[in-house]
């Protein structure tokens, strides 16, 4: 009997719950009426009839399952709770299933049922990842996969997998998300878990598809619907359609989309699931506001929006299309309602978000809003309220780190005036914004503002990879005149070249890509040929013009100078070589301040503990010289790599997530290491690895590597930036200084692989 009960607990893990049901049903098989193995034949049945739309029949085996329960006293009446949940949840009875899984989970513990413990957590993650408060899914989800993984539970490990990457996705982290949906597919495929391995494929694709990978995300979309299909799971047909209709609606083929739409209704009507029906008749409304005389587009998107109250994400999307609608159809009043509606959906949701790190990815999710918005005042012919629209979406995590931003509900009246900030730091601001149709630049001077029309994203992007491929070939752009370098000079800066007189000071304020671009090296014309821009013009990075605003001009940076230098670590393991000019580096920079006014830890000394042992909050100037690693995956765990301790050989880096919690006051952060800026862009924030975390940390500049750095050639570039600081010179002004030292030169350091690298962003 127990075997009887397990084989069809595993059938309905494999989605055949009508072969689960008939294996409990067997009439040859004298089951028991009473008792813990009849109690769980009653809660199989119950599971079983629910995910094949039978409510009625659901309900009945669950009332017997707690009569016999109650007259037994039976230990069952944990997974009684449990089950109760599962159907909960199915109804849209969220707050319901969360009581039940909090009973069980409670049960579970007095019975020291570990399983049943790790099952529960799960369950209270996946009605957190429903109401969208997807960081505290993660704690339940990270909690079960710690039992499971000590119990070796690989179905709720494969299961917890799936889901933490689902909350990574609702977070807006698609990469994370991706690598997590791969792997519990794989594991549901050799666990022969195809209701799992549906969803996991599903939703692979539909992290491609964010990534903007259509072609791969068709191909997981198809797979599984095939999967689906196989065991006639109406609910993930449904799911998966929708997917696919999606991705023919933004495509253009509205056909195509149209009839994927009506399957994915027609399932989702059969399972009698109003939240499965939401995604399918969303996109029958998009369909039908396509339709420029259908008069019933914007009574399906108003009753979406009211049906979707518990679903923010669905929400704001909704009211985002509700604006297009309305300027397809000439309303500007009620576009511009809709629009600031969406974002303020957004931005609630957003401040639900605690975590920092979680916080960093978010803003993908509500991207497309801003620049919907922004479009839309562009065209009303309000450029500078654009502007400041896209700046208020800028850098929010690190000035929510620094103190600087106000509650969301105050957004309006955050932000800044571009004129002033710019007339305050005597300084043209260039701001961009990268879109797939058009993308935008905004150039600000003391008096006046413009804005210009520039090609679409993809464009852009393809000019910025392949000339970032040239320089890291070690080419020489100036003597090849490298076309990449003037195309995006023509495009990025020369439509604002005559409002940049040649000695100005240049804040760039980059978007997605163009952040890992260094804007110094593009060709620029000139009375004697093709130059490098960073001979007309000082750069300096920043996240937007809000932080650029809290930039203190007042201070002198001759108050105090003092120096801590950390670097030419003992090498910790054989991935990092030791560095042959680090000494050289650290004997010129530390020349350049007196001994009362450095601290220097190098070899042994160089160890992560010494940087706070140091208090670094005491020094204007912070330099470090070593290796440095760049995590794309989670770029907090971005480390520059120091010498071991004996105490702990296995500790020797010093990472950015610990670097944001030491309160800094410096004037200069100069990390003399290879990608110290970062290899991962966030939509919103821009790069985030060691620069961003110094920054966060609160330095007020900080020089970090775009690409792998020359130990030859940075030492006589850090010499340089130094001897400059110490003659009384800003830090952007000795930094270029530096540079134009080695361009200069006759040898192979002036190519723009030996000194383009480095960058100085702005912090506040």
């Amino acid at each position: 009997m127990e075997f009887r009960l397990i084989d069809a607990e595993i059938l309905g893990l494999e989605g055949r719950s009508q072969d689960s049901i008939a294996l409990l049903s067997d009439d040859d098989v004298a089951y028991p009426v009473v008792g813990d193995i009849a109690i769980k034949r009653k809660l199989l049945c119950s599971l079983a009839h629910v995910h094949l739309g039978q409510p009625q029949l659901a309900d009945q085996e669950l009332r017997e399952a707690r009569q016999l329960t109650e007259s037994s006293h039976s230990k069952l009446e944990g997974e009684l709770l449990q089950t109760k949940g599962i159907i909960e949840t199915h109804r849209d009875q969220f707050a319901d299933a969360k009581n039940s899984f909090r009973e069980s989970l409670e049960i579970a513990r007095k019975q020291n049922d570990r399983f049943l413990e790790a099952s529960n957590l799960l369950n209270l993650g996946w009605v957190a990842l429903h109401a969208e408060h997807n960081d505290e899914a993660l704690d339940w989800f990270h909690a079960s996969s710690q039992i499971a993984r000590s119990l070796q539970a690989r179905v709720l490990l494969e299961s917890d997998l799936g889901n933490i990457g689902w909350a990574y996705y609702k977070l807006g982290d698609y990469e994370k998300a991706l690598m997590n949906f791969q792997q519990a597919e794989e594991q549901a495929r050799s666990l022969g878990a195809p209701v799992s391995q549906v969803n996991w494929l599903n939703n692979a694709g539909l992290s491609l598809y964010q990534l903007g990978d259509l072609k791969g995300a068709e191909d997981y979309y198809r797979r599984a619907l095939s999967a689906a299909q196989s065991i006639d799971s109406k609910e993930l047909i449904a799911n998966t359609r929708s997917s696919i209709a999606l991705l023919f609606f933004q495509q253009g083929q509205f056909d195509s989309a149209r009839l994927e739409t009506d399957e994915a209704l027609k399932s989702a009507r059969w399972l009698q699931d109003k939240s499965t029906e939401l995604d399918p008749l969303f996109l029958q409304a998009l369909l039908a506001a396509r339709q420029a005389n259908s008069p019933d587009a914007e009574r399906m998107l108003l009753q979406i929006h009211h049906d979707s109250a518990d679903a923010p994400s669905l929400q704001w999307e909704v009211e985002n299309s509700l604006g297009d609608f309305y300027v397809s159809r000439r309303r500007p009043q009620l576009a511009g309602k809709w629009y600031r509606k969406s974002i303020r959906t957004f931005e609630t949701q957003r401040s639900s978000v605690k975590d920092e790190e979680l916080k960093l990815p978010f803003f993908a999710n509500g991207d497309a809003l801003y620049h919907d918005y922004a479009d839309f005042l562009i065209e009303s012919k309000k450029p500078n309220e654009a502007l400041q629209l896209l700046d208020l979406g800028r850098a929010r995590t690190l000035a929510d780190g620094l103190g600087t931003a106000k509650p969301s509900s105050q957004t309006s009246k955050e932000s800044v005036d571009a004129q002033s900030v710019a007339r305050r730091l005597n300084a043209i601001i260039l701001f961009y914004s990268l879109a797939p149709e058009k993308s935008w630049l905004w150039a600000v001077t003391a008096n006046s503002t413009r804005l210009f029309v520039l090609p679409k994203q993809q464009e852009i992007e393809a000019g910025v990879q392949h000339y970032q491929k040239a320089i890291l070939k070690s080419s020489d752009p100036l003597r090849e005149t490298n076309e990449d370098a003037r195309s995006l000079y023509n495009i990025l800066v020369a439509p604002a070249a005559s409002m940049i007189p040649r000695g100005s000071r240049v804040f760039v304020i980059p978007d997605r890509s163009l952040s890992g671009l260094s804007f110094e090296t593009l060709l620029a014309p000139g009375a004697g040929g093709v130059h490098y821009w960073i001979e007309d013009v000082t750069v300096t990075n920043a996240n937007s013009i809000r932080l650029l605003s809290r930039v203190d001009t007042g201070s002198s940076i001759a108050d105090r100078k003092n120096l801590l230098l950390i670097g030419n670590p003992i090498s910790p393991a054989s991935e990092y070589e030791n560095l042959p000019n680090a000494s050289t580096e650290i004997g010129d920079i530390e020349k350049h301040f007196p001994r009362d006014s450095r601290t220097v830890l190098a070899q042994a000394d160089a160890v992560p503990a010494a940087y706070a042992a140091n208090r670094p909050d005491r020094f204007s100037y912070i330099h470090f010289v070593a290796h440095g690693t760049a995590s794309r995956l989670s770029p907090l765990d971005s480390a520059v790599v120091l010498s071991a301790s004996p105490e702990h050989p296995d500790s020797f880096k010093l990472y950015a997530r610990d670097i944001v919690h030491h309160p800094l006051r410096a004037e200069l952060v100069t990390i003399s290491a290879c990608y110290g800026s970062g290899s991962r862009t966030y939509a919103g924030e821009g790069l985030v690895g060691l620069s961003w975390a110094f920054l966060r940390a609160g330095s007020h500049n900080v020089i970090g590597a775009l690409w792998e750095v020359n130990d030859a050639s940075t030492p006589l570039l850090m010499d340089r930036l130094y001897s400059e600081i110490q003659s009384g010179s800003r830090p952007d002004v000795a930094l270029r200084t530096a540079k134009l030292s080695l361009i200069h030169s006759q040898g192979v350091y002036r190519k723009p692989l030996y000194w383009g690298a480095f960058q100085l962003y702005a912090g506040s």
